[in-house]
């Protein structure tokens, strides 16, 4: 797993006051990764294992778990798969990495706060 600086900073942005949780189609890395993940999302949920054509299914399944209305939930990922399960949900969604991408299909610069 690759975190962004924007994922390493988060709580730094207007994101920093908000309900988190996490949504990735991998495992979340080691048991040490996924601590450190959760601390940054200071405890909030992380749905792992979740495939892009399932992703809106997944982060509407947590902001319930929450309590935040779908239209307060903000989704972002490298990859525009990712993304695309989010139309008509009305959850935001969007692309935050560059155009170019590596042969493993992960964005080459990711974002930033």
């Amino acid at each position: 797993m690759t975190l962004s600086a924007l994922g390493q900073g988060i709580g730094q942005t207007a994101c920093g006051r908000c309900a988190l949780g996490a949504v990735s189609a991998g495992s979340g890395g080691s048991g040490a990764m996924r601590s450190m993940l959760r601390g940054m999302l200071g405890g909030g949920p992380m749905t792992l294992g979740c495939g892009d054509s399932h992703n809106a299914a997944c982060a509407a399944n947590i902001a319930r778990a929450r309590g935040v209305d779908l239209q307060d939930v903000y989704f972002f990922d490298d990859k525009a798969s990712a993304v695309g399960s989010f139309r008509g949900s009305g959850m935001n969604a969007r692309q935050v990495s560059c155009a170019s991408r590596d042969v493993g299909g992960y964005g080459l610069c990711g974002a930033t706060p």
